[in-house]
């Protein structure tokens, strides 16, 4: 009895129990402090930040139109004159976002598209025909941002359907119909045009928080339902909040091929204004889910800013020690260790790498999150 009741005591003794508690933390950091010794030698972050629903597939409304004779699809997103706004989300039933700075987009990069008030009966919202717009991508003079122009045909004049801006410029040098240049902008990409459309993915039915940014953005073009469904990706804005973009179009022609989106030479001229406001990417540090590997990125403005804007110019972040990386979410958040001289800032590609990247609310994306096309991840 006294020997059972002698072994009890030493096993409850606390020094006992500290000796055994070192034991285990002893044999602990003689299984991984070598892996932490390795990776603090080679200065790599030892830290993975996988943003949930990283890629969420998005159903867009298209709008079809004539160019130079053929059908082409668009997707309309942003738009610079809140009537036109609540305009077109009414008629489409997507969230447009409202973007005053479109305005300042100078009239040698925007393209030209013609919308009929009156005349022959159509398809378009207000019930005319098709609007026309000057070019597709390819063109020289291609650009997603349109300068709205609206038509109307006179009473002494025998109205029919106009296919191409020549056919419009034509009937209005015979005095048949007015050509009236708005200040209305808006942010109009191609999806599909004649022979070409945006770079459909072949791995649409296995879309995930990993799927890589390159290889297309599109995962389905239904003209018939006339829907295109993208891949939204998520990120920061300026505050932390969440948001997501999709991409439509780039340059410089390599990042656009790699993306499988439209190249438009013509975006360069956006670059340094104000219509081109600040995406930062990150090149190193923590791993995580943004378009490099690492972690997502943050823009310097969101939907509701005045300075919002579609059209983003590409700066990379790179930690200078990536083993001193952490998490950054907010605008602040970058010029706070960019001043600490943790980062470098680079402009991307010359300074000249500006993306057509409109951003969406996380309402819109998972109210029209695609049934048909990836995962739906929970």
């Amino acid at each position: 009895m006294m020997h059972g009741k002698s072994n009890k005591m030493k096993l409850s003794n606390p020094t006992v129990v500290v000796v055994v508690v070192l034991i285990l933390m002893s044999f602990i950091m003689v299984i991984f402090f070598p892996v932490v010794s390795e990776q603090q030698q080679q200065g790599e972050p030892r830290s993975v930040l996988k943003l949930a629903k990283a890629n969420v597939s998005i159903d867009i409304p298209i709008s079809k139109g004539y160019i130079d004779g053929n059908i082409a699809y668009f997707i309309a997103t942003d738009a610079s004159d809140k009537h036109a706004v609540s305009s077109i989300t009414n008629n489409t039933g997507f969230p447009v976002n409202y973007a005053p700075l479109l305005n300042n987009t100078s009239e040698s990069i925007r393209g030209q598209g013609y919308v009929f008030l009156n005349g022959v009966q159509g398809e378009a919202p207000g019930g005319f025909q098709l609007p026309v717009a000057n070019a597709v991508p390819g063109d020289g003079d291609y650009s997603p941002i349109w300068q709205t122009n609206f038509v109307k045909w006179n009473d002494n004049a025998t109205a029919r359907e106009l296919k191409s801006v020549e056919e419009i410029t034509a009937a209005e040098q015979r005095w048949e119909l007015s050509i009236n240049q708005t200040d209305i902008i808006l942010n109009h990409p191609a999806i599909q045009w004649q022979n070409g459309s945006l770079m459909v993915r072949e791995d649409a039915n296995n879309i995930t928080d990993d799927t890589p940014y390159t290889r297309g953005q599109v995962l389905n073009i239904d003209t018939e339902n006339m829907i295109v469904t993208m891949v939204a990706h998520r990120g920061w804005g300026p505050d932390g909040k969440t948001i997501y973009y999709i991409v439509t179009d780039t340059t410089p022609e390599m990042p656009a091929n790699m993306m499988g989106v439209s190249h438009v030479p013509i975006n360069e001229e956006l670059a340094g204004t104000s219509v081109a406001p600040g995406l930062f990417q990150f090149t190193n540090g923590i791993n995580g889910s943004g378009p490099m590997g690492f972690q997502a990125g943050i823009g310097e403005t969101a939907p509701g800013d005045r300075t919002y804007s579609p059209m983003w110019l590409i700066s990379f972040i790179e930690w200078n020690d990536p083993s001193q990386a952490r998490v950054l979410e907010t605008v602040n958040d970058v010029a706070a260790v960019q001043q600490a001289g943790l980062i470098t800032v680079i402009p991307a590609m010359g300074g000249m790498h500006v993306v057509n990247c409109p951003f969406i609310d996380t309402d819109t994306v998972f109210k029209h999150q695609s049934q048909q096309f990836g995962p739906q991840q929970q």
